[in-house]
């Protein structure tokens, strides 16, 4: 049986270094030493993909909904970034509640499916 302070450690573990990595990148970034300027406009993506991997590994309707979350903030990081839709840092930031709202949303719908699903098989 898996030790679950085992699992919250490696997440977090995870996360810390995901954080660093992203962090010393825009800092090289900023500071010109990444030659590239792709980083600038496409760095939200890594968001993204971290939401859509957390909704991978999700145990739980909580977990669900924080993925799902996670995933729509770096959508909307990635039409803030790029001004897509003329919708910029300053005019887009309703998106944020949007994505709050996402998630919130998933998670109760996945809940009652799962105790519904747990409910029909401890009844066989």
């Amino acid at each position: 049986m898996a030790n679950p302070h085992y699992k919250r450690n490696r997440d977090t573990l995870v996360w810390g270094l995901i954080l660093i990595g992203l962090g010393v990148t825009f800092m090289f970034t900023n500071t010109g030493l990444w030659p590239n300027d792709t980083l600038r406009h496409w760095w939200p993506l890594f968001v993204v993909v971290a939401g859509l991997g957390s909704i991978v590994g999700a145990r739980d309707a909580k977990g669900v909904g924080g993925a799902v979350t996670t995933t729509a903030m770096g959508m909307w990081l990635l039409v803030a970034a790029n001004d897509w839709y003329d919708l910029g840092w300053r005019r887009s930031w309703p998106l944020v509640f949007v994505a709050m709202g996402l998630g919130t949303l998933t998670e109760a719908i996945v809940a009652h499916f799962w105790r519904g699903a747990e409910e029909e098989g401890h009844g066989c």
